[in-house]
């Protein structure tokens, strides 16, 4: 996560954008912010840093089945149409804007 916070960094103003899911086990935004404040977590996920792209909760947990996430972190490139491309890292997004991509998919089509 640190390496695709620093990339999210120099690259903000590119055509793309990270959103971070959070699990079914936080509710509201005042339980995340709540255990967010735990500097322990920034420093053992995020190098010490503030996450500085959008958390957004999924209690439902419906967002999570969807793109066919089963650990976290997991990270997933999602084209603008809402279709998955692919999974990956920083580098994953690199190959994106370079349009070295295979064309998208969703998680329970096959090639």
């Amino acid at each position: 996560m640190p390496a695709l916070i620093e990339y999210y960094g120099k690259h903000k103003s590119d055509q793309f954008e990270v959103i971070a899911f959070h699990d079914a086990r936080v509710k509201d935004f005042a339980e995340l912010d709540q255990k967010l404040a735990d500097k322990k977590i920034r420093e053992q996920y995020w190098g010490g840093k503030d996450l500085p792209f959008p958390v957004l909760l999924d209690a439902s947990g419906e967002t999570i089945r969807q793109y066919g996430v089963q650990a976290f972190p997991t990270t997933i490139l999602i084209d603008p149409e809402g279709r998955l491309v692919g999974r990956g890292d920083e580098k994953l997004l690199e190959q994106a804007k370079a349009g070295k991509l295979p064309p998208p998919r969703l998680p329970n089509q096959r090639r």
